[in-house]
């Protein structure tokens, strides 16, 4: 995608929303961003790149509210109903108003589910995002990029959705835990 650096890469901006503020702030430091530690929390990490574009992270399930509350919530197509994508809407709207720039945005899993369901007008990239049953053939706008684990159970029925944007497939893993997770994106991996 254009705007970004060339060290720029997924695995890290992923990497980052997994870990605790104080962590992340300093991968996205190396990264070449600066967290904005007022609007940034566990679930959501907010930064700036050298231009002073906001960008957003949204984690994916991680504790037993996302499996038991948000994780059912999306997968049932009620994910309006989610407070995590009600937060994450929040937060949008917030990051963009603070910047008066459109928010590009980030998640893995839940966290992709998240970043598609944000509202944001920027970028949207997803990794093995959680797909609703509702979702399978939707057509997905030309701002977002998809990326899939080849053999990720969680995002299967991304294969069925219209893409105007770009859908990209990595190759397979053989342990499907590891083909869900971040780590699963080569370093390489660009946005």
């Amino acid at each position: 995608m254009k705007g970004y650096s060339e060290k720029d890469n997924l695995k890290t901006l992923l990497k980052a929303s997994y870990e605790p503020t104080n962590v992340a702030k300093n991968t996205l430091q190396n990264a070449g961003y600066t967290l904005d530690s007022s609007l940034s929390n566990m679930n959501t990490k907010v930064f700036t790149d050298a231009m002073g574009k906001p960008h957003i992270t949204f984690r994916g399930s991680r504790h037993i509210l996302d499996w038991v509350r948000d994780d059912p919530l999306i997968a049932l197509g009620l994910g309006r109903y989610a407070p995590r994508v009600q937060q994450a809407q929040d937060i949008t709207r917030k990051v963009e108003a603070k910047y008066g720039k459109p928010a590009d945005v980030f998640g893995n899993s839940l966290g992709g589910a998240l970043a598609e369901r944000s509202g944001a007008h920027g970028k949207v990239v997803t990794h093995n995002k959680a797909i609703a049953f509702t979702d399978a053939f939707k057509t997905i706008p030309k701002n977002q990029t998809d990326v899939r684990t080849w053999n990720d159970p969680v995002s299967v029925l991304g294969l069925t959705q219209r893409h105007k944007g770009r859908f990209v497939n990595t190759a397979p893993l053989i342990n499907l835990i590891d083909a869900h997770l971040p780590n699963a994106l080569s370093n390489k991996f660009m946005v």
